[in-house]
């Protein structure tokens, strides 16, 4: 709304559109795509969808590029089931109960924390006192820590399968 001069039926319409793409991710997509890649490399790939469309929108100038800059993003939906599957798979069945609520412990404490952190970078870098004017702050930051997931998940992932073939 700030950088764009969004009213709120602009939002809605994005909103949409997300709630569109989202749908065909997760209706459709991920039924094709992850089991020909297989979940290791659709949870690399989705996670690197969702950092580059992040780090996009951050610097988009121009309203039809957020809508553009919607398709990776919301591209990298099919991470979501490969790594709930690669997670579920290194817990013994009598545990998955305690992995499903500690996944919706973290997911929890992400929703307590992102809004006040990124709201304040939001804040802080649309006002006189940043070191420069920047309203996509926090979008760049989530598309950073997104990347920081795929290198985690790639050194857990490497760490598993070593230990695995030895």
């Amino acid at each position: 709304m700030h950088r764009f001069e969004w009213n709120s039926k602009m939002v809605g319409i994005s909103l949409a559109v997300v709630g569109l793409l989202v749908g065909l991710v997760q209706g459709g997509l991920t039924r094709v795509v992850n089991p020909r890649l297989g979940n290791e490399r659709s949870a690399y790939l989705g996670l690197t969808l969702y950092a580059a469309g992040l780090v996009l929108m951050a610097f988009a100038s121009e309203t039809w590029m957020m809508f553009v800059f919607l398709i990776p993003y919301c591209l990298g939906g099919i991470a979501g089931p490969s790594l709930q599957s690669i997670i579920a798979g290194l817990v013994p069945p009598n545990e998955q109960g305690e992995l499903q609520g500690a996944l919706t412990s973290l997911m929890s404490l992400a929703t307590i924390i992102g809004p006040p952190l990124m709201n304040g970078l939001f804040d802080y870098f649309t006002s006189t006192r940043a070191p420069m004017y920047f309203p996509g702050i926090h979008f760049f930051l989530g598309g950073i820590l997104m990347l920081a997931s795929v290198l985690i998940a790639w050194r857990f992932l490497r760490k598993k399968l070593h230990v695995a073939e030895h």
